[in-house]
């Protein structure tokens, strides 16, 4: 399984061929082997479901701070697939579950800055949800991992990921395909498509409108309005840096967009997010010349650092540090939030290479063994 050493982080066809295989290979069948784990009970896997569902709101409201527990309950979770006795149906469910939890912890490394040990994980997340006979799952997994190349400023794969997002999304409810859709104008962002951009953005706001044609699964029960005009509001900010000509009416759209998740109130969830797009908030309202609203904004993601851990965030408001030092001489405000700010601490820069991964884990889907048993080997 992944462990908390440096992964080098990877570029190009080594992150995107597995994205396509898990695409167009068909899937295994999970039969269990006789093993000493015991039978895997309906109770036990309701048990488990619960367990998903906690950490992954663990994750919504505290960020990183709980990634030792989502890396324990995948590893349980993992030795069940291993050495439990289970069904058929109860194996694609235990993939699913082993899924979501490591779609977790990578979303929690990628927070982290640790962009090596985040990829490892996804691939993880995405050969069991494969394994799990789940495209929805696959669809947030590979649409998370464009944005984590979008975010590192690799345009086509971020493009080739979201592309993959789609056509894995293509069948499931409308919702978890707005999802996908806002998530994929992050990569037309970073590759500075305005057509393509907005085309999407609209896309996402018809499919959100869309009533369902199925139940949405209960991973994805966090999309709505105001989280999917975060994500795009965050995309607008990267896209007038791409685009400068338009760049004032960029900014406004993204202030608008953005508003709504950064002014959460600090005790409703999801708080990460409402701290990351905070800070993205105040770097837009500093794109756009408004230094009062800089520092507000500023000051409301600082107060929710206490309760969240999300180094990407710091991040972005160092960086916020930075392009308002200029300001500092002719505004008390911004000496104020200054100070404020360089108490921050400093985080390590990513992991991230141009070469081949040393620790990335195989490309090749779930083992099947025939008449006996299929047992999942997480990477070593």
């Amino acid at each position: 399984m992944p462990t908390r050493r440096t992964v080098i982080a990877v570029t190009g066809a080594a992150l995107t061929a597995p994205a396509w295989t898990a695409l167009h290979q068909p899937s295994p069948d999970l039969i269990a082997a006789a093993g000493d784990g015991g039978p895997v009970t309906p109770p036990l896997l309701d048990m488990i479901d619960s367990v998903v569902a906690h950490a992954q709101q663990l994750d919504d409201q505290q960020g990183g701070a709980a990634r030792g527990f989502v890396s324990d309950q995948f590893t349980a979770v993992a030795r069940l697939l291993r050495r439990a006795s289970y069904s058929a149906e109860a194996g694609r469910r235990l993939a699913a579950a082993l899924a979501q939890l490591a779609q977790t912890a990578g979303f929690m490394a990628f927070d982290a800055n640790e962009d090596g040990l985040a990829q490892r994980w996804y691939l993880t997340a995405l050969r069991a949800a494969h394994a799990a006979r789940d495209p929805g799952l696959a669809a947030s997994i590979l649409a998370l991992m464009s944005n984590q190349a979008a975010d590192q400023g690799h345009a086509l794969d971020a493009l080739q990921l979201a592309s993959a997002a789609q056509e894995s999304a293509a069948q499931t409810p409308p919702a978890v395909r707005s999802l996908v859709a806002a998530r994929s104008t992050l990569a037309h962002a970073v590759a500075g498509d305005l057509t393509s951009f907005f085309h999407t953005r609209e896309n996402t706001l018809a499919l959100l409108d869309t009533a369902p044609d199925a139940p949405l699964p209960p991973w994805a029960s966090y999309i709505d309005r105001v989280e999917l005009d975060a994500i795009t509001g965050r995309g607008l900010v990267v896209l007038a840096e791409q685009v400068p000509i338009q760049r004032p009416a960029l900014l406004r759209q993204a202030e608008r967009l953005l508003h709504a998740r950064a002014h959460t109130s600090p005790t409703d969830s999801p708080q990460r997010s409402a701290l990351r797009h905070g800070a993205w908030l105040s770097l837009a309202h500093h794109a756009a010349g408004d230094l009062d609203l800089a520092v507000s904004t500023a000051r409301l993601a600082l107060g929710r650092l206490p309760a969240v851990s999300s180094v990407r965030s710091v991040a972005l408001l160092h960086r916020l540090h930075d392009e308002l030092a200029p300001a500092a001489p002719r505004s008390p405000a911004v000496r104020d939030i200054l100070r404020e700010l360089r108490e921050l601490p400093r985080a390590p820069p990513a992991h991230i290479s141009k070469g081949r991964a040393c620790l990335l884990p195989a490309a090749s889907p779930l083992h099947t063994h025939r008449a006996q048993s299929c047992s999942y080997s997480p990477a070593a």
